[in-house]
């Protein structure tokens, strides 16, 4: 038959009727008969692929990548055997810049295309909305075969294609940036398919609706100990000091991909870097690789991967108070600061100074709200002396940020906090 009705998509719907007629000829279609509502013309770009299918710009495995405990979690639905159970929660993989969330989201992908458990691995880059329209939309028509006019159209067949399909599928949504940006975008739940999204985000929007989220942090100890052994194996002279220096780290998998790749190109041991990242002679940026000899294709170092967190934690209401308060916390112990310091007279009036409008205490601690949800801090409510944590490294990367007239302004402030 020249034109056909779209299994999936041509349905009647009410207050909206539209037909899907998908077209493979240059030949006329005449329709019989009255249609309600818009029509939409499809093409036949090409025959649909053939399942299994591995679809999408997929990051490279990490070089000497292992196991984590995280990962575990995450691989939890493995059965005995080799056998992969697809359940149909989504997964949320939560975590600040830096802890390998993508890393864990890629193994994961890995173990199950190898396993067999899906028919369908697809990566889809979840950096803005128009990204993950135009990745849904990429992959509808390589299911399909269809290529929709437009870009929302396609997300949408692909979206009913999932939903009515036997075939077991696992989507991949990486680095989701805002949680709005899947706003009518989830990919559905079902009993063949799997959703797992990772992000710097911790917002209650992203939970609830069948979706965990499992929350990524730093190496354990032993975990970045292997790492380091792995890394320098060809080269174990440099191994003196790695356990120190990955504490001295913050087991931070990020950095000690990066610091790992600058003291091989040195022929620095690890007991050298931690001497010279100790000395107030240098800063973190300048131990760290040039751009263009990152590891792993890492797109940034990790003196600058929090910026863009920064970024959208200064956008959330209160908005602009992120980034003063990242700049106290700084300043402040890593291991826990009371959350009542920053709901202080002391920082209300730094914060008021430093964006223009009056603050008051509940928006400085709201403000903190901001950094959590942006995986910048960790806000732990069952330690009132230690509610607030950040990792040392954020701390440090903020802290060499600072003008001289920054540092006198923020010091004398937490000073004040803290003997309020």
């Amino acid at each position: 038959m020249l034109a056909s009705m779209d299994d999936r998509l041509g349905d009647r719907v009410p207050g909206a009727a539209a037909w899907n007629v998908a077209s493979g000829s240059a030949q006329n279609v005449v329709q019989a008969g009255v249609v309600e509502g818009g029509v939409h013309f499809h093409s036949a770009g090409h025959a649909p692929v053939k399942l299994p299918y591995w679809s999408g710009s997929f990051p490279p495995l990490a070089d000497k990548i292992q196991e984590r405990d995280v990962t575990k979690a995450l691989t939890g639905v493995l059965d005995s055997g080799d056998t992969v159970v697809l359940s149909s929660d989504s997964v949320v993989v939560s975590g600040m810049g830096g802890v390998g969330k993508t890393q864990v989201a890629r193994y994961y992908a890995e173990r199950v295309w190898k396993s067999g458990a899906a028919d369908l691995v697809a990566w889809v880059t979840a950096t803005s909305r128009e990204a993950i329209i135009s990745g849904y939309a990429r992959l509808a028509t390589e299911l399909t075969g269809i290529e929709d006019p437009e870009p929302e159209l396609g997300a949408q067949r692909l979206l009913a294609w999932l939903a009515s399909t036997s075939v077991r599928w696992l989507i991949v949504l990486d680095d989701l940036q805002r949680p709005d940006d899947l706003r009518d975008l989830w990919p559905p739940n079902t009993s063949t398919g799997q959703i797992v999204v990772t992000t710097r985000r911790r917002d209650s929007a992203l939970r609830g609706h069948d979706r965990r989220m499992i929350d990524v942090g730093v190496f354990t100890p032993d975990e970045a100990n292997a790492y380091l052994r792995a890394k320098l194996a060809d080269e174990p002279s440099l191994l003196e000091g790695a356990s120190e220096l990955a504490e001295e780290l913050g087991y931070l998998p990020l950095a000690l991909a990066q610091v790992s790749a600058y003291m091989q190109d040195r022929a620095l041991s690890c007991a050298e870097y931690q001497r010279r990242l100790t000395s107030r002679r240098h800063q973190l940026a300048s131990l760290l690789p040039e751009p263009q000899s990152l590891p792993d294709q890492h797109h940034a170092t990790v003196a600058a991967t929090w910026s863009l967190s920064v970024e959208l934690a200064n956008e959330l209401r209160p908005a602009g108070l992120a980034q003063p308060l990242l700049e106290v916390a700084s300043l402040l112990d890593a291991n826990g600061i009371p959350r009542l310091v920053f709901a202080t007279e002391a920082i209300a009036n730094l914060l008021t100074t430093t964006v223009g409008r009056e603050i008051d205490t509940d928006q400085a601690s709201d403000g903190l709200g901001c950094l959590h949800r942006l995986s910048l801090i960790t806000l732990d409510p069952s330690s009132v002396s230690q509610e607030v944590r950040i990792h040392a490294l954020v701390q440090r990367a903020t802290r060499e940020n600072f003008t001289h007239q920054q540092h006198e302004l923020t010091a004398r402030a937490a000073a004040d906090a803290l003997r309020t």
